[in-house]
């Protein structure tokens, strides 16, 4: 029964197969491929030596960019700075102790003298 079975599936095998066209095979995995060769900086082209100059001028740019951005919007950058200063100094106010217990104190004879209820 088994040569039987050998025997089919070679035949089958055999007429599935185009004529003329050999048998296509697995491949089988490659592993792990080994490292590219280390180049020296020497031998990086004739470009090379271009690559701080590069960064220079591109740095500069960047910078430059970043100036023309800020004069651009200067007025916006003024406001902002000057409303973050106020908050600062708000912040600043809460935390002096004698300050803060003056205000409750005024809060608490405007509402018992003057009738002024502060609710939340």
């Amino acid at each position: 029964m088994q040569n039987a079975h050998k025997t089919a599936s070679g035949l089958w095998g055999a007429f599935s197969q185009p004529i003329g066209k050999p048998a296509t095979r697995v491949a089988q995995p490659a592993g792990l491929l080994p490292a590219p060769a280390a180049v020296p900086a020497s031998s990086s082209g004739r470009w090379g030596g271009w690559g701080p100059a590069a960064y220079a001028v591109g740095g500069a740019l960047m910078a430059g960019a970043v100036a023309g951005t800020a004069y651009y919007h200067r007025s916006d950058i003024e406001t902002s700075y000057g409303a973050l200063t106020q908050h600062m100094q708000y912040v600043g106010a809460l935390w002096d102790k004698d300050t803060l217990a003056e205000r409750v104190r005024h809060l608490v004879e405007g509402e018992t003298m003057h009738g002024v209820v502060f609710r939340t």
